[in-house]
């Protein structure tokens, strides 16, 4: 088969269009031929080497697809050949970027009527991580306000319509003016654009200096420990990545500050293939089917065009999912 190869660490030039050999699926494990395949910031972070959990290289990258199954490995049940899937690439990092990927049974999502395959890319990781973080990590309640930041990315704009939906005011945050409409669209009762506006003092001010029940934050550096100055006594701050930098402060200090608690979150922690797990799929894809749920497609790029594919991202311009068009 065709992949796109990471042999070692760069910028976006290094990638290599090379044929490898096909992947075979072991016991419990599906072959997906790949269609679409999602690009998320992790995919940078393992092309820089700064990911968090290490990476062996030569590689092949890529969190999220969707396509058909193509064969399945030995005590596999419920998935069929040929039938149209999403899935997130597991543990063995056989990714999204090749013609075939080998995932874990658990991991495939069977795709309802009414969900094309390019939509489908983007499920797996925005729209799961979303949905977990405010049913599995914190059960968001009615009335309660959420900071967001990055709201305009992929999981910003799932975050916003299900925080809206579940009667949560929504305040996010972007890095230019130009993302601040889709979160608007979707539901989120202000943005604020941190190039012009200072958000600690913004949202004090739009919560009459209570502060907010819940951050999400994937942004890390300074917006993370900033973050803390607008949580309520007793709020809770969830970190899902470090876009901007590496955090470095007093979290102690901070925790303190408001009797407040932070948490890390992975949505694989979620147990794919457990009861939650299916409800989290269930909610989603049926919110979509609905139309009461959008992800909404920024670009689509053939496979060898990662690396621009990756400037795009890397420019914080994109306001929805970038994917990669496989076959």
């Amino acid at each position: 088969m065709r992949a796109l190869v990471l042999p070692h660490t760069g910028g976006p030039e290094v990638f290599r269009w090379e044929e490898v050999a096909t992947p075979e699926p072991g016991a419990g494990e599906v072959r997906i031929k790949v269609c679409y395949c999602g690009v998320n910031w992790g995919d940078i972070q393992k092309r820089l080497g700064n990911y968090p959990d290490p990476i062996a290289y030569p590689a092949i990258i890529g969190l999220e697809v969707s396509g058909h199954v193509d064969t399945v490995g030995p005590g596999v049940r419920g998935v069929k050949i040929g039938a149209p899937v999403a899935a997130i690439t597991g543990p063995r990092m056989l990714g999204g970027y090749a013609e075939y990927c080998v995932v874990p049974a658990d991991y495939v999502i069977n795709l309802s009527a009414g969900i094309d395959l390019k939509l489908a890319a983007a499920i797996p990781a925005a729209s799961i991580t979303a949905w977990h973080l405010l049913n599995t990590a914190y059960p968001l309640r009615r009335g309660e306000t959420i900071l967001i930041h990055a709201i305009g990315g992929a999981v910003g704009l799932m975050l916003t319509q299900i925080a809206s939906a579940k009667g949560a005011r929504v305040i996010g945050t972007v890095g230019s003016a130009g993302k601040a409409e889709g979160p608007l669209k979707l539901g989120a009762a202000h943005v604020i654009d941190r190039s012009r506006q200072d958000f600690v003092a913004e949202v004090m001010r739009l919560t009459d200096g209570r502060g907010v029940d819940l951050v999400i934050d994937s942004l890390g550096a300074d917006i993370l420990e900033r973050s803390f100055d607008v949580l309520r006594y007793f709020g809770r701050l969830i970190n899902i990545g470090e876009a901007a930098g590496d955090p470095h402060f007093n979290i102690r200090a901070k925790l303190y500050q408001r009797s407040t608690s932070m948490a890390g979150f992975e949505f694989l922690h979620a147990r794919p293939g457990s009861a939650v797990w299916r409800r989290g799929i269930r909610a989603i894809t049926e919110g979509l089917v609905m139309g009461k749920l959008t992800l909404p497609i920024e670009a689509i790029l053939p496979l060898p065009e990662a690396g621009k594919a990756h400037e795009l991202l890397a420019s914080r311009t994109v306001s929805g999912k970038l994917l990669l068009e496989v076959s």
